[in-house]
Protein backbone atom coordinates (compact mmCIF):
# COMPACT_ATOMS: atom_id res chain seq x y z
CA UNK A 1 0.00 0.00 0.00
CA UNK A 2 1.38 3.56 -0.73
CA UNK A 3 1.25 6.25 1.62
CA UNK A 4 1.69 9.83 1.06
CA UNK A 5 2.97 12.28 3.80
CA UNK A 6 1.17 14.62 5.80
CA UNK A 7 2.22 17.64 8.14
CA UNK A 8 1.02 17.62 11.26
CA UNK A 9 1.63 21.04 12.08
CA UNK A 10 2.96 23.21 8.99
CA UNK A 11 4.28 26.04 11.42
CA UNK A 12 6.21 23.54 14.03
CA UNK A 13 8.11 22.31 11.35
CA UNK A 14 8.83 25.08 9.61
CA UNK A 15 12.93 25.84 10.16
CA UNK A 16 12.31 29.79 9.54
CA UNK A 17 9.67 30.19 12.13
CA UNK A 18 11.87 28.43 14.86
CA UNK A 19 14.21 30.39 13.99
CA UNK A 20 12.93 33.64 13.98
CA UNK A 21 12.37 33.07 18.15
CA UNK A 22 16.46 32.92 18.66
CA UNK A 23 19.47 35.27 18.50
CA UNK A 24 22.77 34.26 16.55
CA UNK A 25 25.54 33.57 18.65
CA UNK A 26 28.88 35.21 18.83
CA UNK A 27 27.45 38.15 16.52
CA UNK A 28 31.37 39.36 16.44
CA UNK A 29 32.66 35.84 15.35
CA UNK A 30 30.48 35.46 12.80
CA UNK A 31 31.41 38.39 11.03
CA UNK A 32 35.18 38.32 11.51
CA UNK A 33 36.73 36.04 8.83
CA UNK A 34 39.14 33.46 9.93
CA UNK A 35 41.90 31.15 7.70
CA UNK A 36 41.02 29.48 4.98
CA UNK A 37 37.67 30.15 4.55
CA UNK A 38 36.08 33.30 2.97
CA UNK A 39 35.09 36.41 5.15
CA UNK A 40 31.35 36.81 5.35
CA UNK A 41 30.07 40.36 6.46
CA UNK A 42 26.69 39.82 7.65
CA UNK A 43 24.43 37.02 8.66
CA UNK A 44 21.92 35.41 6.45
CA UNK A 45 18.84 37.38 6.58
CA UNK A 46 15.97 35.32 5.93
CA UNK A 47 17.40 32.65 8.63
CA UNK A 48 19.35 34.87 10.94
CA UNK A 49 21.67 32.21 11.11
CA UNK A 50 25.41 33.01 12.22
CA UNK A 51 28.01 32.07 9.00
CA UNK A 52 31.47 30.66 9.68
CA UNK A 53 30.95 27.80 12.29
CA UNK A 54 28.93 29.61 14.35
CA UNK A 55 26.15 28.30 16.84
CA UNK A 56 22.53 29.52 16.98
CA UNK A 57 20.55 29.33 20.31
CA UNK A 58 18.15 26.55 20.47
CA UNK A 59 14.54 27.37 20.41
CA UNK A 60 12.78 28.19 23.58
CA UNK A 61 9.76 26.21 22.62
CA UNK A 62 10.07 22.44 22.01
CA UNK A 63 6.66 21.16 20.09
CA UNK A 64 5.98 17.68 21.55
CA UNK A 65 6.48 15.85 18.16
CA UNK A 66 9.63 17.25 17.43
CA UNK A 67 10.92 19.30 14.26
CA UNK A 68 12.07 22.16 16.60
CA UNK A 69 15.65 23.62 16.02
CA UNK A 70 17.77 23.09 18.78
CA UNK A 71 20.74 24.79 16.95
CA UNK A 72 22.51 25.26 13.68
CA UNK A 73 26.38 25.40 12.74
CA UNK A 74 27.13 26.83 9.54
CA UNK A 75 31.13 26.19 8.19
CA UNK A 76 32.56 27.68 4.82
CA UNK A 77 32.78 23.49 3.63
CA UNK A 78 30.12 21.02 2.29
CA UNK A 79 29.27 18.26 4.65
CA UNK A 80 30.24 15.08 3.33
CA UNK A 81 29.77 12.56 6.08
CA UNK A 82 27.26 11.45 8.54
CA UNK A 83 27.77 13.09 11.93
CA UNK A 84 29.35 10.85 14.88
CA UNK A 85 28.27 11.54 17.93
CA UNK A 86 30.50 10.61 21.06
CA UNK A 87 30.89 11.84 24.79
CA UNK A 88 29.34 14.64 23.74
CA UNK A 89 30.85 15.87 20.59
CA UNK A 90 29.17 16.10 17.09
CA UNK A 91 32.64 15.23 14.28
CA UNK A 92 31.04 16.18 11.00
CA UNK A 93 33.66 15.75 7.66
CA UNK A 94 33.28 19.11 5.66
CA UNK A 95 35.28 20.12 2.32
CA UNK A 96 35.25 22.85 0.00
CA UNK A 97 38.40 22.93 -2.73
CA UNK A 98 40.91 23.60 -1.51
CA UNK A 99 40.17 23.61 2.08
CA UNK A 100 39.06 20.00 3.85
CA UNK A 101 38.20 19.43 7.64
CA UNK A 102 36.58 17.71 10.44
CA UNK A 103 34.81 19.98 12.36
CA UNK A 104 34.53 18.95 15.90
CA UNK A 105 30.97 20.50 17.47
CA UNK A 106 29.36 20.67 21.43
CA UNK A 107 26.93 18.26 21.15
CA UNK A 108 24.97 20.72 23.50
CA UNK A 109 25.16 23.92 22.08
CA UNK A 110 26.43 23.56 18.78
CA UNK A 111 29.71 25.80 19.71
CA UNK A 112 32.37 25.13 17.17
CA UNK A 113 35.40 23.14 19.39
CA UNK A 114 37.87 22.49 16.85
CA UNK A 115 38.87 22.14 13.56
CA UNK A 116 41.29 19.34 12.72
CA UNK A 117 42.75 20.60 8.84
CA UNK A 118 43.42 17.58 6.06
CA UNK A 119 44.56 17.52 3.01
CA UNK A 120 42.08 15.73 0.99
CA UNK A 121 38.24 15.12 1.43
CA UNK A 122 37.64 12.98 4.83
CA UNK A 123 35.12 9.86 4.72
CA UNK A 124 33.08 9.34 7.34
CA UNK A 125 34.94 9.58 11.02
CA UNK A 126 34.97 7.18 13.60
CA UNK A 127 35.90 7.48 17.68
CA UNK A 128 36.51 4.20 19.61
CA UNK A 129 38.98 4.11 22.39
CA UNK A 130 39.19 7.93 22.99
CA UNK A 131 40.88 8.23 19.69
CA UNK A 132 39.20 9.85 16.11
CA UNK A 133 40.01 8.04 13.10
CA UNK A 134 40.30 9.62 9.99
CA UNK A 135 40.33 8.29 6.33
CA UNK A 136 41.23 10.59 3.59
CA UNK A 137 39.72 10.29 0.17
CA UNK A 138 41.53 10.20 -2.77
CA UNK A 139 44.81 10.68 -4.61
CA UNK A 140 47.90 10.66 -1.69
CA UNK A 141 45.35 9.55 0.97
CA UNK A 142 46.22 9.14 4.39
CA UNK A 143 44.66 7.52 7.31
CA UNK A 144 45.20 9.71 10.46
CA UNK A 145 44.51 9.06 14.28
CA UNK A 146 44.03 11.84 17.26
CA UNK A 147 43.29 12.19 20.83
CA UNK A 148 39.28 12.60 21.22
CA UNK A 149 39.71 14.97 24.21
CA UNK A 150 42.71 17.18 22.88
CA UNK A 151 42.92 16.54 19.11
CA UNK A 152 46.53 16.08 18.81
CA UNK A 153 47.38 14.16 16.27
CA UNK A 154 48.70 10.48 17.58
CA UNK A 155 50.10 9.68 13.70
CA UNK A 156 49.65 9.64 10.17
CA UNK A 157 50.57 7.14 7.62
CA UNK A 158 50.02 6.91 3.95
CA UNK A 159 48.53 4.22 2.91
CA UNK A 160 48.91 2.12 -0.81
CA UNK A 161 45.01 2.24 -1.50
CA UNK A 162 43.02 5.62 -1.35
CA UNK A 163 39.94 4.98 1.15
CA UNK A 164 36.87 5.04 -0.54
CA UNK A 165 35.26 4.19 2.57
CA UNK A 166 34.63 5.05 6.24
CA UNK A 167 37.16 3.73 9.11
CA UNK A 168 35.65 1.33 10.54
CA UNK A 169 37.55 0.11 13.84
CA UNK A 170 37.10 -2.56 15.80
CA UNK A 171 38.99 -4.47 18.62
CA UNK A 172 42.53 -2.83 17.07
CA UNK A 173 41.26 -2.90 13.64
CA UNK A 174 40.52 -0.12 11.28
CA UNK A 175 39.10 -1.45 8.15
CA UNK A 176 38.90 0.06 4.90
CA UNK A 177 37.47 -0.28 1.57
CA UNK A 178 39.41 0.94 -1.79
CA UNK A 179 38.08 2.63 -5.20
CA UNK A 180 41.30 0.24 -6.60
CA UNK A 181 39.42 -2.74 -5.51
CA UNK A 182 41.13 -3.32 -2.33
CA UNK A 183 39.83 -4.31 1.41
CA UNK A 184 42.38 -3.97 3.74
CA UNK A 185 43.02 -3.95 7.68
CA UNK A 186 45.56 -1.31 9.44
CA UNK A 187 46.54 -2.34 12.78
CA UNK A 188 44.46 0.68 14.79
CA UNK A 189 47.38 1.72 17.56
CA UNK A 190 50.37 1.62 14.41
CA UNK A 191 48.50 2.44 11.27
CA UNK A 192 50.51 -0.61 9.90
CA UNK A 193 48.95 -2.81 7.07
CA UNK A 194 47.88 -6.14 8.99
CA UNK A 195 46.40 -7.83 5.97
CA UNK A 196 45.17 -6.91 2.25
CA UNK A 197 42.15 -8.67 0.03
CA UNK A 198 41.63 -7.98 -3.52
CA UNK A 199 38.00 -7.74 -4.96
CA UNK A 200 37.86 -7.59 -9.06
CA UNK A 201 36.03 -4.06 -8.65
CA UNK A 202 36.10 -0.37 -6.69
CA UNK A 203 34.25 -0.91 -3.11
CA UNK A 204 32.20 1.95 -2.22
CA UNK A 205 30.50 -0.40 0.29
CA UNK A 206 31.60 0.62 4.02
CA UNK A 207 32.53 -2.35 5.83
CA UNK A 208 30.69 -4.10 8.29
CA UNK A 209 32.29 -6.37 11.46
CA UNK A 210 30.83 -8.47 13.30
CA UNK A 211 31.61 -11.37 15.38
CA UNK A 212 35.25 -11.48 13.72
CA UNK A 213 33.87 -11.46 10.29
CA UNK A 214 34.18 -8.42 7.79
CA UNK A 215 31.02 -8.16 5.64
CA UNK A 216 31.26 -5.78 2.53
CA UNK A 217 30.07 -5.46 -0.86
CA UNK A 218 31.76 -4.43 -4.18
CA UNK A 219 30.89 -3.19 -7.66
CA UNK A 220 32.20 -6.38 -9.26
CA UNK A 221 28.29 -7.65 -7.88
CA UNK A 222 29.62 -9.47 -4.63
CA UNK A 223 28.83 -9.61 -1.55
CA UNK A 224 32.50 -10.85 0.81
CA UNK A 225 32.61 -11.87 4.11
CA UNK A 226 36.13 -11.88 5.47
CA UNK A 227 38.04 -13.36 8.02
CA UNK A 228 38.81 -10.14 10.60
CA UNK A 229 42.03 -11.61 11.44
CA UNK A 230 43.58 -13.07 8.49
CA UNK A 231 41.87 -11.29 5.90
CA UNK A 232 40.99 -14.60 4.15
CA UNK A 233 37.70 -14.83 2.33
CA UNK A 234 34.75 -17.34 4.52
CA UNK A 235 32.40 -16.81 1.09
CA UNK A 236 31.00 -14.60 -1.43
CA UNK A 237 27.67 -14.31 -2.26
CA UNK A 238 27.43 -13.64 -6.01
CA UNK A 239 24.49 -10.66 -6.49
CA UNK A 240 22.70 -9.28 -10.14
CA UNK A 241 24.55 -5.80 -9.76
CA UNK A 242 27.28 -4.12 -8.14
CA UNK A 243 26.50 -3.85 -4.13
CA UNK A 244 27.86 0.12 -2.86
CA UNK A 245 25.16 -0.20 -0.19
CA UNK A 246 26.67 -0.81 3.43
CA UNK A 247 25.48 -4.14 4.88
CA UNK A 248 24.08 -4.37 8.31
CA UNK A 249 23.31 -7.81 10.46
CA UNK A 250 20.90 -8.86 12.70
CA UNK A 251 20.32 -12.34 14.34
CA UNK A 252 22.48 -14.53 11.96
CA UNK A 253 21.32 -12.33 9.05
CA UNK A 254 23.25 -9.51 6.67
CA UNK A 255 20.70 -7.14 4.63
CA UNK A 256 21.92 -4.92 2.03
CA UNK A 257 20.63 -3.39 -0.79
CA UNK A 258 22.03 -3.93 -4.43
CA UNK A 259 21.77 -2.02 -8.26
CA UNK A 260 19.24 -4.45 -9.41
CA UNK A 261 16.33 -2.95 -7.74
CA UNK A 262 16.69 -5.80 -4.81
CA UNK A 263 17.42 -5.52 -1.05
CA UNK A 264 18.71 -8.84 -0.07
CA UNK A 265 18.59 -11.02 3.17
CA UNK A 266 21.61 -13.71 3.37
CA UNK A 267 23.01 -16.00 5.80
CA UNK A 268 25.55 -14.59 7.83
CA UNK A 269 27.17 -18.22 8.44
CA UNK A 270 27.05 -19.85 4.71
CA UNK A 271 26.27 -16.66 2.12
CA UNK A 272 23.11 -18.66 1.05
CA UNK A 273 20.44 -16.02 -0.40
CA UNK A 274 17.76 -15.94 2.53
CA UNK A 275 15.12 -13.85 0.81
CA UNK A 276 15.28 -10.89 -1.38
CA UNK A 277 12.46 -8.20 -2.09
CA UNK A 278 11.98 -5.78 -5.07
CA UNK A 279 11.89 -2.27 -4.90
CA UNK A 280 11.06 0.45 -6.82
CA UNK A 281 14.43 1.75 -8.15
CA UNK A 282 16.85 0.08 -10.03
CA UNK A 283 19.14 1.06 -7.20
CA UNK A 284 19.57 1.72 -3.50
CA UNK A 285 22.81 2.70 -1.95
CA UNK A 286 21.87 3.56 1.17
CA UNK A 287 22.93 0.98 4.32
CA UNK A 288 19.34 -0.99 5.73
CA UNK A 289 18.90 -0.88 9.45
CA UNK A 290 17.18 -3.36 11.32
CA UNK A 291 14.80 -2.42 14.29
CA UNK A 292 12.29 -4.87 15.97
CA UNK A 293 12.32 -7.63 13.48
CA UNK A 294 11.50 -4.32 10.46
CA UNK A 295 14.27 -3.47 7.94
CA UNK A 296 14.41 -0.26 7.29
CA UNK A 297 15.83 1.23 3.70
CA UNK A 298 15.21 4.10 1.09
CA UNK A 299 15.71 3.39 -2.78
CA UNK A 300 16.62 6.10 -5.53
CA UNK A 301 12.63 6.28 -6.65
CA UNK A 302 12.19 8.31 -3.17
CA UNK A 303 10.64 5.49 -1.43
CA UNK A 304 11.11 4.12 2.21
CA UNK A 305 10.78 0.37 2.92
CA UNK A 306 9.33 -1.31 6.03
CA UNK A 307 9.72 -5.19 5.46
CA UNK A 308 9.60 -8.29 7.91
CA UNK A 309 13.38 -9.03 8.78
CA UNK A 310 12.48 -12.94 9.12
CA UNK A 311 10.97 -13.46 5.50
CA UNK A 312 10.98 -10.44 3.75
CA UNK A 313 7.15 -9.94 3.40
CA UNK A 314 6.15 -5.78 3.00
CA UNK A 315 5.16 -4.32 5.74
CA UNK A 316 4.52 -0.83 4.28
CA UNK A 317 6.13 1.41 1.33
CA UNK A 318 6.00 5.16 1.75
CA UNK A 319 6.74 7.86 -1.77
CA UNK A 320 8.47 9.69 0.79
CA UNK A 321 8.93 12.70 -1.63
CA UNK A 322 5.90 12.93 -3.39
CA UNK A 323 5.08 16.51 -2.19
CA UNK A 324 8.47 18.14 -2.54
CA UNK A 325 9.00 16.25 -6.36
CA UNK A 326 5.79 18.18 -7.41
CA UNK A 327 7.34 21.91 -6.50
CA UNK A 328 11.08 20.84 -6.90
CA UNK A 329 11.21 18.47 -9.38
CA UNK A 330 14.70 17.04 -8.71
CA UNK A 331 15.70 15.40 -5.70
CA UNK A 332 13.83 12.36 -5.15
CA UNK A 333 16.63 10.09 -4.02
CA UNK A 334 16.45 8.73 -0.86
CA UNK A 335 20.39 7.80 -0.77
CA UNK A 336 20.57 8.45 2.85
CA UNK A 337 20.60 5.43 5.47
CA UNK A 338 18.25 5.34 8.05
CA UNK A 339 18.13 6.31 11.50
CA UNK A 340 14.94 4.09 14.19
CA UNK A 341 14.40 5.67 17.62
CA UNK A 342 11.37 4.69 19.88
CA UNK A 343 8.98 4.46 16.92
CA UNK A 344 9.73 6.91 14.51
CA UNK A 345 12.81 5.89 11.51
CA UNK A 346 14.84 9.23 10.35
CA UNK A 347 16.33 9.41 7.11
CA UNK A 348 17.11 12.68 5.00
CA UNK A 349 16.24 12.55 1.50
CA UNK A 350 17.81 14.38 -1.95
CA UNK A 351 14.65 16.63 -1.63
CA UNK A 352 16.25 18.66 1.31
CA UNK A 353 13.64 17.42 3.87
CA UNK A 354 14.61 14.96 6.81
CA UNK A 355 11.15 12.68 7.53
CA UNK A 356 10.34 10.87 10.96
CA UNK A 357 8.24 8.24 9.52
CA UNK A 358 6.06 5.84 12.22
CA UNK A 359 7.48 2.58 12.41
CA UNK A 360 4.38 0.82 12.76
CA UNK A 361 1.74 3.22 10.48
CA UNK A 362 4.53 4.04 7.82
CA UNK A 363 3.23 7.73 7.34
CA UNK A 364 5.29 10.84 8.20
CA UNK A 365 4.80 12.38 11.78
CA UNK A 366 6.62 15.50 10.69
CA UNK A 367 9.15 16.73 8.45
CA UNK A 368 11.74 19.45 8.32
CA UNK A 369 12.36 21.74 5.62
CA UNK A 370 16.17 22.51 5.05
CA UNK A 371 15.16 24.40 1.64
CA UNK A 372 18.31 23.16 -0.26
CA UNK A 373 17.52 19.95 -2.13
CA UNK A 374 21.07 17.94 -2.88
CA UNK A 375 22.50 17.58 -6.50
CA UNK A 376 23.64 13.77 -7.68
CA UNK A 377 27.09 14.81 -7.52
CA UNK A 378 26.60 15.83 -3.87
CA UNK A 379 27.07 13.40 -0.48
CA UNK A 380 23.92 12.73 0.94
CA UNK A 381 25.18 12.39 4.89
CA UNK A 382 22.61 10.47 7.24
CA UNK A 383 21.15 11.07 10.27
CA UNK A 384 22.62 10.25 14.12
CA UNK A 385 19.98 10.21 16.68
CA UNK A 386 21.28 10.95 20.36
CA UNK A 387 18.95 11.28 23.30
CA UNK A 388 16.36 12.70 22.02
CA UNK A 389 17.99 15.06 19.02
CA UNK A 390 19.06 13.93 15.68
CA UNK A 391 21.82 15.37 14.26
CA UNK A 392 22.30 15.59 10.05
CA UNK A 393 24.20 17.96 7.35
CA UNK A 394 23.11 19.07 4.18
CA UNK A 395 25.71 21.46 2.36
CA UNK A 396 27.37 23.65 4.29
CA UNK A 397 25.11 23.41 7.65
CA UNK A 398 25.10 20.87 10.45
CA UNK A 399 21.58 20.66 12.32
CA UNK A 400 20.36 19.85 15.85
CA UNK A 401 16.47 18.69 15.77
CA UNK A 402 14.22 17.73 18.72
CA UNK A 403 13.66 14.51 17.32
CA UNK A 404 10.24 14.31 19.69
CA UNK A 405 11.61 10.88 21.08
CA UNK A 406 13.35 9.90 23.98
CA UNK A 407 16.62 8.05 23.89
CA UNK A 408 19.16 7.43 20.68
CA UNK A 409 19.46 5.69 17.49
CA UNK A 410 18.55 1.80 18.10
CA UNK A 411 18.80 0.09 14.91
CA UNK A 412 21.45 -1.94 13.49
CA UNK A 413 22.89 0.70 11.94
CA UNK A 414 23.85 2.35 15.17
CA UNK A 415 24.20 -0.39 16.53
CA UNK A 416 27.43 -1.35 14.47
CA UNK A 417 28.82 2.00 13.63
CA UNK A 418 27.77 2.10 9.53
CA UNK A 419 28.06 5.65 8.13
CA UNK A 420 28.44 8.00 11.36
CA UNK A 421 27.83 6.33 14.83
CA UNK A 422 27.47 7.23 18.60
CA UNK A 423 28.66 6.15 22.28
CA UNK A 424 27.21 2.49 21.71
CA UNK A 425 29.26 1.38 18.92
CA UNK A 426 32.24 3.05 20.47
CA UNK A 427 31.94 1.03 23.76
CA UNK A 428 31.65 -1.90 21.70
CA UNK A 429 34.14 -1.53 19.32
CA UNK A 430 36.78 -0.59 22.44
CA UNK A 431 39.89 -2.94 22.52
CA UNK A 432 39.74 -3.90 25.76
CA UNK A 433 43.99 -3.77 26.04
CA UNK A 434 44.67 -0.34 24.44
CA UNK A 435 48.07 1.16 24.68
CA UNK A 436 48.26 4.22 26.40
CA UNK A 437 47.83 7.61 23.92
CA UNK A 438 51.76 8.35 25.22
CA UNK A 439 52.55 5.05 23.76
CA UNK A 440 50.66 5.23 20.47
CA UNK A 441 52.04 8.92 19.96
CA UNK A 442 54.54 9.02 16.78
CA UNK A 443 56.42 12.15 16.89
CA UNK A 444 56.45 11.81 12.64
CA UNK A 445 54.52 10.56 10.47
CA UNK A 446 54.73 6.72 9.46
CA UNK A 447 55.01 6.84 5.33
CA UNK A 448 54.52 10.86 4.72
CA UNK A 449 53.28 13.74 6.31
CA UNK A 450 50.01 14.93 5.94
CA UNK A 451 50.40 18.90 5.50
CA UNK A 452 47.02 21.67 6.95
CA UNK A 453 45.70 23.72 3.66
CA UNK A 454 46.14 26.89 6.19
CA UNK A 455 49.95 26.67 5.55
CA UNK A 456 50.12 25.93 9.58
CA UNK A 457 52.79 22.95 10.26
CA UNK A 458 52.41 19.13 10.36
CA UNK A 459 50.54 17.53 13.23
CA UNK A 460 48.88 20.88 13.98
CA UNK A 461 45.61 20.78 14.81
CA UNK A 462 44.41 24.22 13.67
CA UNK A 463 41.22 26.07 14.68
CA UNK A 464 38.61 27.53 11.98
CA UNK A 465 40.07 31.17 13.12
CA UNK A 466 43.35 30.33 12.21
CA UNK A 467 44.95 29.67 15.74
CA UNK A 468 46.65 26.61 16.10
CA UNK A 469 45.87 24.61 18.48
CA UNK A 470 48.48 21.63 20.63
CA UNK A 471 49.06 19.40 18.30
CA UNK A 472 51.94 17.24 17.30
CA UNK A 473 55.03 18.74 16.91
CA UNK A 474 56.62 17.01 14.00
CA UNK A 475 59.73 18.97 14.35
CA UNK A 476 60.55 16.97 17.65
CA UNK A 477 63.38 14.45 17.36
CA UNK A 478 61.48 11.82 15.34
CA UNK A 479 61.77 8.13 16.48
CA UNK A 480 60.95 6.33 13.67
CA UNK A 481 58.52 3.56 13.03
CA UNK A 482 60.72 1.16 14.46
CA UNK A 483 61.14 2.62 17.71
CA UNK A 484 57.30 3.76 18.03
CA UNK A 485 56.45 0.11 17.85
CA UNK A 486 59.34 -0.86 20.21
CA UNK A 487 57.50 1.00 22.66
CA UNK A 488 54.06 -0.63 22.39
CA UNK A 489 56.00 -4.32 23.00
CA UNK A 490 58.53 -4.54 20.00
CA UNK A 491 58.58 -5.72 16.70
CA UNK A 492 57.34 -9.00 17.64
CA UNK A 493 54.09 -7.36 18.19
CA UNK A 494 53.92 -6.18 14.79
CA UNK A 495 54.53 -9.35 13.41
CA UNK A 496 51.75 -10.57 15.32
CA UNK A 497 49.31 -8.32 14.86
CA UNK A 498 50.29 -8.03 10.66
CA UNK A 499 49.86 -11.14 8.61
CA UNK A 500 49.65 -9.76 5.84
CA UNK A 501 47.48 -11.94 3.59
CA UNK A 502 46.37 -10.95 -0.01
CA UNK A 503 43.15 -12.88 -0.72
CA UNK A 504 41.07 -13.94 -3.88
CA UNK A 505 37.74 -15.18 -3.99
Amino acid sequence: MELRTRERDDQRNSRWGALRRTRPRNLEDATEGRSGSTRRDVLRASVGVAMAGVAVAGATETAAAGGTIEWVYEADQRARTAPTVVDGTVYVGMSEQPSHRVHAIDAATGDHQEAIFQDRPVNATTVVNDILFIAQDGGDAAVEAYDAATDDRLYSVDVEYAPSTQPVVFDGMICLGSDDGVVYALDAWTGEREWLFETDDSVASTPLVADGIVYVGCDDAHLYAIDAETGEAEWAFAADGPIRSSPTIADGTVYVGEVGSRLLAIDAEDGDLSWEYSLQSSEVSASPTVADGTVYVGDWEGYMYAVDADDGDEQWTLDVTDEARATRGDGERVRSSPTVADGLVFVFSDDGYLYAIDTERGDVDWRFDTETPIGLMQHAPSPTVVDGIVYFSNDTTVYAIDAGVSGSGAGSRMQHGTLGHHDTWAETAAAADRPSLEEIHQPRDVGGGSGNDDGSADGSASTDDGAVGAGSDDSLPGLGVASALASIGGVSYLLARRGTTESER
